[in-house]
């Protein structure tokens, strides 16, 4: 998940969290009978372009205050010269740029209009990026700024939550109807189901379209960087850089006189304390080797996967988005910065399918449960119920979501793992460096960065209860960037890769995650149950 859709998921929540409190204050009037009729949907309806409104109206005040932003004048003088350029032509207002004092490699923005907005981005694409990619970087966010994107797409979000406010009144208005008698009341109660059954389609169809025209805006972002600094490859390169973690400290050739330039603009860091070449990823002058970035994008591009949660993503996979800006640049007389012509040696269909049937084993056991009951008792059909959920469960954990094998690799090995899901993952032991947060700059992000020379890859940190998390976050996790670390976890991949944590060593102290023991004694426990009650079946 790409820094803008944390963030962005991050308010909706909040946002989320306050609709529904009004939700619940508009139902308790409407069942104690203060409100009613065809109210029920017109007041959450209110309530909720109310909602959206204020959302879009202070998102960008919070948004200042939870993320760590220092604003400065510019970034390079040629960048600054770029951005003047594309803010004279399209006739806007020049952006408030900020950078984050963190390696994590991003960039966002975020306003209220394209001529009150924000740009920022991390020391890590000034570090992990040469200058024409971070101006490529750049470019795709003045392209959501050009566009509004922030006006358009508050406008999309407030659909499909209309729809989604006119099914619930059409349920809350069917559970007062079905207490009345009478033909008329009959009638109403059809009426309401059928306003619920096509609100609720409706709702669904229209949430996918608006993640349909997030993804579009971004390939129309892609698409104004590449316009306006006439070379594709570099958004792409940047991409590889950012999305895939495929990054290396030094950029290669040229990369001191960048290095010095950032150093006098931004006072960023010292040039002389970057970490020498990754030859295992790179060529010796320090380029990422492309056989490495096309298995890379095999997952996006083969694995079934990619296609489901694509479909639920605001951004387009990245594989995709680079294939767009190779056709950009062939349109326009230029090389592609990949030319993927890996041949696929297999469906990858029936690990797609293994994944869906091991993951969801348990739930045979309400059958199972059922028929012992049915040709048992009920002490039967309980125990059956307990030792079967216990037992598919562990199953899953054992071979898929926690298995045990660690065995040590390299981020850039691991990237070209075409087998690997949000399901099945691979136990791996990592070493490296922590670089920042795992989204830069939010001053309660628990998840780390980590670079161990052939790449970079999040590192997901979650122990049993949110609220660790975020203790974590505000006061444990920065003392962890710089640090040299050992990391056990299992490595999945979603649209963006991470590594689960197990545990992870700095200095000579291990700091341990206890989410994944707890569930191992939670299914041990639900078997033991499941035992006992079988026991006691065949006793009484």
């Amino acid at each position: 998940m790409g820094l803008r859709t944390r963030m962005y998921l991050a308010i909706s929540l909040l946002f989320g969290l306050l609709f529904a409190i009004f939700m619940g204050i508009t139902y308790y009037f409407y069942y104690r009978g203060v409100i009613g009729g065809v109210w029920i949907i017109v007041i959450p309806a209110i309530l909720a372009v109310g909602i959206v409104l204020l959302q879009w109206g202070i998102s960008p005040l919070i948004l200042k205050w939870i993320y760590k932003i220092e604003w400065v004048a510019g970034y390079t003088p040629e960048i600054d010269a770029y951005i003047d350029e594309v803010v004279k032509k399209n006739n806007i207002r020049r952006p408030v740029l900020g950078i984050v004092r963190d390696n994590n490699p991003n960039a966002f923005c975020f306003g209220w209009t394209k001529n009150r907005s924000f740009l920022v981005i991390t020391e890590g694409v000034l570090k992990y990026c040469d200058e024409e990619e971070v101006k490529a970087v750049v470019g795709h966010e003045l392209g959501h700024i050009v566009h509004n994107d922030f006006v358009v797409m508050t406008v999309v979000s407030a659909v499909p939550l209309l729809f989604y406010v006119i099914f619930r009144g059409a349920l809350a208005f069917m559970r007062g109807a079905s207490r009345s008698r009478g033909r008329s009341a009959g009638n109403a109660l059809l009426a309401a189901a059928v306003v619920a059954a096509i609100s609720f389609l409706v709702y669904i169809i229209s949430h996918m379209i608006a993640l349909l025209i997030s993804r579009y805006r971004e390939y129309w972002a892609d698409r104004f960087s590449a316009e306006t600094t006439g070379e594709p490859n570099k958004l792409s390169s940047a991409l590889v850089k950012i999305a895939y973690g495929l990054a290396i400290e030094g950029r290669g050739e040229g990369a001191d006189k960048h290095h010095k330039r950032y150093e006098n603009a931004l006072m960023i860091f010292n040039a002389s304390a970057a970490r020498a070449l990754a030859v295992n990823a790179s060529d010796g002058r320090g380029w990422i080797d492309k056989e490495r970035i096309k298995k890379a994008m095999a997952w996006d591009l083969w694995n079934p996967w990619a296609i489901f949660l694509e479909l639920k993503s605001t951004h387009p996979l990245p594989a995709k988005r680079i294939k767009a800006l190779d056709d950009y640049a062939m349109a326009h007389g230029k090389l592609p910065y990949i030319n993927f012509d890996m041949k696929k040696s297999e469906s990858y269909w029936d690990e797609f399918l293994e994944d869906i049937l091991i993951s969801n084993l348990w739930i045979f056991s309400f059958p199972l449960a059922f028929l012992m009951g049915y040709y048992g008792n009920l002490l039967l059909a309980i125990g059956g119920f307990f030792f079967f959920l216990g037992f598919f469960l562990l199953i899953y954990f054992v071979t898929f979501k926690y298995p045990l094998s660690f065995k040590e690799a390299k981020i850039g090995e691991l990237l070209e793992d075409i087998k690997v899901s949000p399901v099945r993952s691979r136990p791996v032991i990592l070493k490296g460096r922590v670089i920042g947060r795992g989204v830069p700059g939010l001053f309660y992000s628990e998840d780390l960065k980590l670079d161990d020379g052939t790449g970079l890859i999040l590192l997901d940190y979650h122990q049993v209860l949110n609220f660790i998390d975020f203790l974590v976050g505000v006061f444990a996790t920065e003392e962890k960037i710089g640090e040299s670390v050992e990391v056990w976890g299992w490595y999945r991949r979603r649209i963006v890769p991470y590594v689960e944590i197990f545990k992870m060593r700095i200095g000579g102290r291990w700091k341990r995650i206890y989410t994944q023991i707890l569930y191992y004694i939670a299914v041990v426990f639900l078997i033991l149950v499941g035992a006992f009650f079988l026991v006691l079946s065949f006793l009484f």
